[in-house]
């Protein structure tokens, strides 16, 4: 019995060490301040501030022996069939190998309370001219957009780890259309539901506030982007088959014309 119990406690100071090292190597290689400077920029919006989540997954309970190199892979990487989208360069993300490293650092001492976390920065509001008929306030809802939807789609709508909004919205209601998207996300995306009735931080008031202001972010008022031509009430295919008709007709009236001659 004594044994055993010896060889549990072994177990578990071999564990805590693994895990000691797995932080000590994380902080020796990686910039703790300007990781603390990059979570706030691209993962507090989902994890919190303090890293006990909000969209995303608490990161104080992170699973595993070597937290460091499962920290490093998942941001790297992203996690298939969640949220959590791929962040390195290399997959397509913003991210550097090295702002990952520094990311990986500030979660692993800051969440483990050995150092102080970096405050979320001070949002200051829009003036943004309301869009004739659209309900919402987007001045207010600039404030929004800075704090949840930036980090994916960019400051001005020009899309980041999220698509470009900056563009002209198709349909006839397109406020119901973007009010929908943020309210309930997107499903088999990485697109969230961001109203609190579908399990959000956002109110209605905020959701139909950054809506309104998503659609001020047109190519006229945001980023500019190439106009289509339009095509007239035939499409490509159907005036290639009336011309072929025509050019038919036309074979066939001259035919006719000298037979007669």
């Amino acid at each position: 019995m004594r044994t055993r119990l010896h060889g549990t406690v072994g177990v578990a100071v071999v564990l805590v060490a693994l895990l000691t090292i797995g932080v000590a190597s994380a902080h020796a290689g990686g910039d703790t301040e300007r990781g603390g400077r990059l979570f706030v920029d691209n993962c507090a919006v989902c994890h919190g501030v303090d890293g006990q989540g909000r969209l995303g997954a608490n990161l104080n309970d992170f699973p595993g022996i070597r937290v460091d190199a499962a920290l490093v892979e998942a941001i790297r990487q992203g996690i298939p069939g969640t949220r959590m989208p791929a962040w390195g360069q290399e997959s397509g993300g913003p991210l550097s190998e090295e702002d990952i490293e520094d990311l990986a650092a500030y979660i692993l001492v800051a969440f483990s309370g050995t150092e102080p976390l970096v405050p979320l920065p001070t949002y200051q509001p829009e003036p943004v001219t309301p869009m004739p008929g659209i309900a919402g306030d987007p001045t207010a809802g600039s404030v929004v957009y800075q704090a949840n939807c930036t980090v994916c789609h960019g400051d001005q709508g020009q899309g980041r780890i999220g698509g470009k909004l900056a563009k002209s919205w198709p349909g006839i209601e397109p406020l119901s259309y973007v009010r929908q998207v943020i309210g309930e996300g997107i499903q088999g995306s990485t697109m969230p539901a961001w109203l609190q009735a579908r399990g959000g931080p956002l109110s209605d008031a905020e959701v139909a506030d950054v809506s309104a202001y998503v659609l001020t972010l047109s190519p006229a008022a945001g980023i500019p982007s190439p106009t289509p031509v339009p095509e007239g009430p035939l499409t490509r295919p159907g005036s290639l088959m009336l011309l072929g008709v025509l050019l038919m007709l036309a074979a066939g009236a001259l035919f006719w014309y000298y037979r007669r001659a």
